[in-house]
């Protein structure tokens, strides 16, 4: 009788011991995370990521974290091109309006958005927990809202680490163009970025953009003085770059073959100094709304123009001086 009295208290011991295990891992795993509408309780690491901004995308990426859906798969492919999205990522809807139906059959398990989307915040929360995460506010200082947005997703994704060595990666990348430009093209006049909409009309990326960021970052100087929006960019007209003639201007793509048709049969483009002078510079396809991967990107690209510029004008002077 004592035997068997002792046999049950053991396994009775054993299962108490299981479950406080079990209660204290779920403890734990269980976690609440600020964001800016609010707050999320999230009992494990999340596996199924739904990301309905490109910015949000690109860093998922960035930490290795492949997202389950994403808003505009084929929008993502054409305009921010890189990290690579995963042939796996399924299209949730547009950016604006993400398929609601779609959402609630796949059931993530969290579901990132910016403020661009705050009207679909209950509908969307009420599917799954979602995070609101910006870049792009009032306070303008998107490379800083972009640290602190990948240092956010490395605690909820626990990639903290990787998130840090992302960010590392990229004060690196920047610092060493700096150096590079400052060695190889130490007279680069003031650059000026822009994009074209349509045949007259272009948006000027000011210093609170994240183009203008970077730039002063790596050191150099921004034409366009004027502050932007939200985005940190001006609404400005052909006619505007005037003023600013003697800057290197570089625009982004994609263009089109007709694009490239309309700008280089545009007079008032023509006439331009910095047309007359080739200092004009095609952009691949880098997202101006990013986030650190798509500045690094821009970065690299600006220090290999500006390098490989001084080095042919550095050869015409040199012909030049021998006739």
């Amino acid at each position: 009788m004592e035997v068997w009295s002792f046999n049950v208290l053991s396994i009775f011991k054993k299962f108490a011991l299981v479950t406080i295990l079990i209660l204290a891992s779920s403890t734990i795993h269980a976690q609440v995370f600020q964001h800016e509408m609010g707050q999320v309780d999230l009992k494990s690491t999340p596996i199924k990521v739904v990301s309905l901004d490109w910015v949000l995308t690109e860093h998922l990426l960035a930490l290795g974290v492949t997202p389950y859906g994403i808003a505009d798969v084929k929008g993502y492919q054409s305009w921010v091109v890189k990290p690579i999205l995963p042939e796996s990522v399924i299209s949730i809807g547009s950016r604006r309006e993400p398929n609601l139906e779609l959402l609630a059959q796949i059931k993530p398990d969290l579901i990132l958005m910016s403020d661009v989307m705050s009207p679909a915040f209950e509908r969307l929360n009420a599917i799954a927990p979602t995070m609101v995460l910006s870049v792009y506010t009032a306070k303008h200082a998107p490379l800083e809202a972009a640290k602190q947005q990948l240092l956010t997703l490395g605690k909820v994704l626990n990639r903290y680490e990787q998130a840090q060595q992302v960010i590392t990666d990229f004060e690196q990348t920047i610092q060493s163009n700096k150096q590079k430009i400052e060695m190889e093209n130490s007279s680069v006049s003031d650059v000026l970025f822009l994009r074209f909409i349509g045949d007259k009309h272009i948006r000027i990326h000011g210093e609170n953009s994240l183009t203008g960021e970077t730039m002063s970052a790596m050191g150099l100087k921004n034409a366009w003085t004027q502050p932007g929006n939200t985005w940190g960019f001006s609404s400005a007209t052909i006619q505007q770059l005037a003023q600013l003639q003697d800057a290197q201007v570089f625009y982004f793509g994609p263009l089109s073959a007709e694009d490239k048709k309309v700008l280089s049969s545009n007079p008032i483009w023509n006439v331009m100094k910095f047309v007359r002078d080739k200092n004009t510079y095609e952009l691949p396809p880098i997202w101006t709304f990013g986030g650190l991967i798509a500045a690094q990107r821009l970065s690299d690209f600006v220090t290999e123009e500006l390098i490989h510029s001084d080095s042919v004008n550095h050869q015409d002077r040199k012909m030049a001086d021998l006739e």
